[in-house]
């Protein structure tokens, strides 16, 4: 009888031991970036499962890094891109139970090559690819373009894919995701160009025609400030890249201090004033603080969507650049002195 309920109970403590551990669910990936490389860590994302973190890899002091992710189900993963704080899409990622890989980053001004080896290599190739040929129809119609040569550029850089995942065998299902979200990508790409082009008109207009409150509830022109160069912040107090900018920003401000020909101006798009008073006191925020509103003739006028958001005017008031690259591009210095230099 003891042998029976021994024997038994052995019995049930390895159904139990298989029950738990049924399969190996780790996988394992290393990234290697270059060493021009500006990236701070990528973040590898579940979508499906209410955005889940699989893993954070991060580029402190090293170019590369190694991690083991717990993963339970074959399928495409978003990744995410940190760049002094700022994250961007970086792509996506096909991963699956027990997968070994290896991806390389080589960058350059404008974009990025992934480089995939080891598990899922010609599908990881084919999903890099992709987001490049994305990524580079950005950059090009970053000033606007007309509408048809748009779509002609659209059409060519949709015929490189399709030709890529035939050169590459890529499965039915796979070519089917990409085309689709490729398709979706250009749609939102259409609708930025408009936007784009709005921009480049405003460039050479005058830009200073607009009047805000400052922390006293006093009026402020862009006027007030004719005769200087102006450098433009827009931001709000729930932004949190504004805020990453706002270290930058000081270090500009305190680097031209002794220029009386450049003038650094923030203005925040809150729609709650009280909100945004209480922040820069309370913060003690430093410089020129103003108050424009979410729906002011300064906001439409610029159509701020998006922020943060930089204009550049000259000492005239008008508009160099309706969206100037950012504080903590290492390139504006440069930028604001070629300008000062025509004084």
């Amino acid at each position: 009888m003891l042998k029976s309920i021994l024997m038994s109970t052995l019995l049930l403590v390895l159904i139990s031991s298989c029950s738990k551990n049924p399969i190996n669910i780790s996988s394992v990936i290393k990234v290697n970036i270059d060493k021009n490389s500006d990236l701070d860590s990528l973040i590898i994302y579940d979508k499906e499962n209410s955005w889940e973190i699989k893993s954070c890899l991060r580029f402190i002091n090293t170019r590369t890094v190694i991690d083991t992710l717990l993963i339970s189900d074959q399928k495409i993963y978003q990744v995410y891109a940190f760049r002094k704080g700022v994250q961007s899409e970086f792509g996506e990622i096909l991963i699956a139970p027990n997968s070994d890989i290896n991806l390389n980053i080589e960058e350059n001004k404008s974009t990025h090559d992934a480089i995939y080896k080891g598990t899922f290599e010609i599908p990881n190739n084919f999903l890099a690819y992709s987001k490049k040929v994305q990524n580079e129809l950005t950059n090009w119609v970053r000033k606007g373009i007309d509408s048809a040569s748009l779509n002609l550029k659209i059409a060519q850089n949709k015929d490189l894919i399709v030709k890529k995942s035939n050169t590459l065998n890529i499965i039915d299902s796979l070519k089917i995701d990409a085309f689709e979200k490729f398709d979706a990508f250009s749609n939102i790409l259409k609708k930025k160009n408009k936007k784009y082009r709005y921009k480049a008109s405003l460039i050479n207009l005058i830009g200073n025609n607009f009047s805000f409150k400052d922390v006293n509830n006093t009026s402020k022109s862009l006027q007030d400030f004719k005769g200087k160069y102006v450098y433009i912040d827009v931001w709000a107090t729930w932004c949190k890249p504004c805020k990453v900018e706002h270290k930058f920003l000081e270090e500009l401000e305190t680097y031209f201090s002794s220029n009386k020909d450049f003038q650094i101006i923030s203005i925040s798009t809150d729609r709650d004033y009280q909100k945004w008073k209480k922040h820069v006191v309370d913060n003690s925020m430093k410089g020129i603080q103003i108050h424009s509103g979410l729906d002011s003739e300064f906001v439409k006028f610029y159509d701020i969507g998006a922020l943060p958001r930089f204009i550049f005017l000259d000492k005239e008031g008008k508009i160099i650049s309706p969206d100037e690259i950012r504080p903590s591009n290492t390139n504006l210095k440069a930028t604001i002195e070629e300008a000062l230099q025509k004084v």
